[in-house]
């Protein structure tokens, strides 16, 4: 059994990177971009790439932003949760590496827990720009898909677990054998008539994991919701 695990707004409590280009960048013409992206009318890959186009940034000033903000208040429990059960926890982002790798040093958990996520490149004195290392994998939508990741570790023979909140995690939760969602994710699951568990932090998802591990939740019977 793997578990994967979106970022923005789910490891980490904010969104950062939507709070990133809110504080560095025109945020009017960042929010025509994102609803562009929501409506289907270009890939997150061409509005990560304006978003970066509108900020300026110098790397002192990210760094500093970057160092603000925290993991939910239990994620560093489900991490340790996970290695004591030997469960596998992979990071997948569509966001960027900078700020996801800063931030699990700053948590100590750099050395365990791996992630995948596009890649975020300065320019000069304060522009930046993203490059996107796994797109070619994915389903052209994303600048790093996560179905793509949900696939390769099927085809291992592992089962999978998602974890998300947000609209980027549509593709990994239509793959997952298992989903943990809340917010856009929730109601997209909602929508769509995927079987889910709701959670609000991480207590929520060792309570569950617990009782599935303890085989008292089938997985192939109807999810619970919690709240």
């Amino acid at each position: 059994m793997k578990i994967l695990c979106d970022f923005d707004g789910t490891a980490a409590k904010n969104d950062v990177g939507n709070l990133l280009f809110r504080t560095f960048s025109d945020s009017q013409q960042c929010k025509e971009f994102v609803k562009s992206w929501r409506n289907g009318l270009i890939s997150s890959k061409e509005c990560l790439i304006q978003e970066c186009r509108l900020t300026r940034v110098t790397r002192q000033e990210l760094e500093s932003f970057v160092d603000k903000q925290e993991l939910d208040n239990f994620f560093k429990e489900f991490i340790n949760f996970c290695q004591k059960k030997g469960l596998e926890v992979e990071i997948v982002s569509d966001g960027l590496d900078f700020y996801i790798d800063r931030i699990l040093k700053n948590h100590n958990l750099d050395t365990k827990v791996k992630f995948r996520s596009n890649h975020l490149v300065f320019l000069n004195h304060n522009k930046i720009f993203p490059e996107f290392p796994y797109y070619e994998k994915g389903c052209g939508s994303c600048g790093n898909c996560k179905g793509y990741y949900v696939r390769q570790e099927r085809k291992n023979g592992n089962s999978v677990i998602y974890v998300g909140d947000g609209y980027s995690d549509r593709c990994g939760a239509e793959e997952a054998d298992i989903i943990f969602a809340k917010r856009d994710l929730l109601k997209y699951c909602q929508d769509n008539h995927l079987q889910y568990f709701e959670f609000r932090d991480f207590g929520d998802v060792v309570r569950t994991l617990k009782k599935i591990l303890r085989s008292e939740i089938s997985t192939k019977s109807q999810a619970l919701n919690h709240k």
